[in-house]
């Protein structure tokens, strides 16, 4: 039995049937903030508790590694004492990750193959590009790599790709790209994100007899946002459930922001075609917002053309308005947001919300600072559709001292000495690796070229050996020579240490014996800066490696490699939160500002000619109102200027959308 010995005190009916509905197909319908993340906990836990199921028969998939921690760490504490295994949780490519390092062989692969970044993958786009004599100012790679990827999440391969796409300049440009792209990554013993879902639905497709071992070891199969699923994944979780058929799915088409990057939401909604036995279950009671905001929310939501009927309700307080605030421009649209925070700060919880007057409202001159410790400002976030849209924001935060945490930006792990350091890390587990020794090699080479590097990969390529061991066989006289090989004999040293080492440890022995600790710290200009962000990264392998030996170190620089925006958001940190209605969902806080909301910019004009793709920009709206508890003002200005131009504005049709006893409007125009 649970601790509590009951688990399925606190749920509502909805939340206990879909807690207790074991066997066969289930699809779980789950609005915003329906308690969606306690009944899957509770799911778990009553398989292991009440069921009697082991568990290790249960795989559970979430879409962040912020998400499989969190239901982890909440299975654990709702289990009893004595039960000390739980269920194998993890996002579709962390698992699959896992999986193809014992299924390597298969794949002729390494155990430790790569993972390659979306840079990573940029950089050998470009190396594609230029091998086929085409400039980068020819075609845009980032375009390429995104054609590519969006093939892979539909398992098309290079060989059916031309039968795939139009018949285009471009798409034969790609369709020449995307076999030499992949020649590279095999040449790296590397997999990109895409490689990882396709690889693990091929070797099961290819072999059957294996599939049913996958298939034997979980019996029951839980797939948590089934709305953001793309056609690979889609496929993955069918061959898995197929044996036994107990797939609990849960998601909410409300929620689909992501076809951008392949999700089909349409898969939730044919999910009774692909199991006719399956049970329905709507979860429609929010816990988190006030009436007021359901009620917005369900506004927005009434003009989708695409939609699972469902009416979100809430017994939680009327709350008050939403605020619908006019501006001048985008600098008086931050100015406002940080003048509106600064008021509430170090305030009692029940805030009263005063009417603002159209009058001369105080400059961000005259505005007060902020003196506190943050640990006031948790609660709000500041959500807006380009990450061009944070400048003004950040701007306004600093100069009245408030702090902020931004979740989209530069990710930490892309900056350059981050990812020098991890080229080294990468080089101890996959020699082959080009990419990471290119990058070694450049960051602590004096005087060596790209060509030289370049000349060294085709050789390995050719010799299909390493390029560390071209660097030790090679014949090139001087200093050049000497470096060479003085480069592989270093490598090998950390390839000796790593097994009784943890990855921290192994951190600062890149930083000492490659010099990149010491030429860091002489720098001038941000040296410090750059030097305390690998101290960083070492707490981040304290904190997540703490094993010994490079099985830990190989799962160490998988995790980062799959490392996602929101797995960025901390919200135990002090400050104001600043990031994408995309990154926000599955967050939650008591006050939201929805900035940028004008016609073109929020929905944007992209959207304007594809009534699916408006439709995905009301969700994206709904995904913001939601993310509230308390308070939401929605921000448009006059006008903006974003990406180098400056035009006028118009409010956004989502807030002429909402009801007016629910809304508060304002005109502040003169806030500059």
């Amino acid at each position: 039995m649970a601790k509590d010995f009951n688990l399925l005190n606190g749920l509502n009916k909805p939340q206990q049937q879909a807690v207790t509905m074991i066997n066969g197909p289930v699809l779980v319908l789950a609005g915003a903030g329906s308690g969606k993340t306690k009944t899957l906990v509770h799911r778990l836990a009553y398989l292991i508790a009440n069921a009697g199921v082991s568990p290790e028969r249960i795989l559970a998939v979430t879409f962040t590694n912020q998400a499989a921690k969190e239901m982890r760490q909440r299975v654990q504490d709702l289990l009893p004492g004595e039960v000390s295994r739980q269920p194998l949780l993890g996002t579709f490519h962390s698992l699959s990750a896992r999986w193809l390092r014992q299924e390597s062989w298969r794949v002729n692969y390494p155990m430790n193959f790569s993972i390659y970044d979306s840079d990573d993958q940029l950089s050998l786009i470009k190396e594609a590009l230029k091998e086929q004599g085409i400039g980068l100012k020819a075609v845009s790679p980032k375009a390429v790599l995104t054609v590519i990827s969006r093939a892979k999440s539909e398992l098309v391969t290079p060989e059916g790709f031309k039968d795939w796409t139009e018949d285009s300049p471009f798409s034969n440009l790609v369709a020449d790209i995307y076999p030499r792209y992949q020649k590279l990554l095999a040449r790296d013993r590397a997999f990109d994100f895409d490689d990882l879902l396709m690889k693990m639905v091929e070797v099961w497709q290819t072999d059957p007899q294996l599939l049913k071992v996958y298939q034997e070891r979980y019996h029951y199969l839980l797939i948590d946002e089934y709305q953001d699923v793309n056609h690979a994944q889609y496929v993955w979780t069918k061959l898995l459930a197929s044996a036994r058929q107990n797939l609990c799915v849960v998601g909410d088409d409300w929620q689909s922001i992501y076809s951008w990057r392949g999700a089909d939401f349409g898969n939730i909604l044919r999910f009774h075609e692909d199991y006719p036995k399956a049970h329905v279950i709507k979860l429609e009671q929010n816990y988190r917002s006030t009436k007021v905001i359901i009620k917005a929310s369900n506004a927005i939501m009434a003009q989708a053309q695409m939609k699972v009927e469902k009416k979100l309700w809430t017994n939680n307080p009327l709350g008050q308005p939403l605020r619908i605030v006019a501006l001048e421009d985008e600098v008086a649209e931050a100015n406002f947001v940080v003048e509106e925070i600064l008021k509430f700060t170090n305030s009692p919880k029940e805030l009263s919300y005063e009417p603002i007057d159209d009058v001369l409202l105080p400059s961000i001159g005259h505005m007060r600072r902020y003196h506190g410790t943050g640990e006031d400002l948790k609660g709000y976030a500041v959500l807006y559709r380009t990450n061009a849209q944070s400048r003004a924001l950040e701007e306004a935060c600093l100069k009245v001292g408030l702090p902020y945490q931004l979740i989209g930006g530069i990710r930490f792990y892309e900056r350059k000495e981050i990812k020098d350091v991890l080229a080294f890390l990468r080089l101890i587990i996959n020699p082959f690796d080009g990419l990471s020794f290119r990058r070694a090699l450049l960051a602590t080479a004096n005087g060596l070229g790209l060509v030289t590097v370049e000349a060294m990969l085709i050789q390995a390529d050719n010799k299909k050996i390493s390029p560390l061991q071209v660097c030790q066989e090679n014949s090139i006289k001087g200093e050049r020579g000497r470096f060479l090989r003085e480069f592989a004999d270093l490598i090998n040293k950390f390839c000796q240490a790593a097994p009784k080492a943890r990855v921290s440890e192994m951190i600062d022995l890149v930083l000492d014996k490659s010099g990149l600790g010491k030429e860091l710290l002489e720098q001038r200009i941000d040296g410090e800066t750059r030097y305390e962000n690998i101290l960083e990264l070492k707490t981040v392998a304290e904190e997540r490696a703490s094993g010994i030996g490079i099985e830990s170190l190989a799962n160490f620089l998988a995790e980062i490699a799959l490392w996602q925006d929101q797995d960025g958001y901390k919200n135990n940190k002090c400050g104001i939160t600043l990031m994408t209605f995309h990154a926000a969902k599955g967050l939650e806080f008591d006050t939201v500002f929805m900035v940028g909301m004008e016609e073109g910019l929020f929905p944007h004009a992209s959207s304007f000619a594809d009534p699916a793709e408006l439709d995905e920009e009301r969700r994206l709206a709904y995904v913001g109102l939601t993310r509230a508890r308390r308070q939401v003002y929605c921000l448009y200005v006059f006008n903006r200027r974003l990406f180098g131009s400056l035009s006028p504005s118009l409010p956004s049709r989502f807030i002429t959308e909402l009801p007016p006893d629910c809304v508060e409007s304002v005109i502040a125009s003169r806030f500059i």
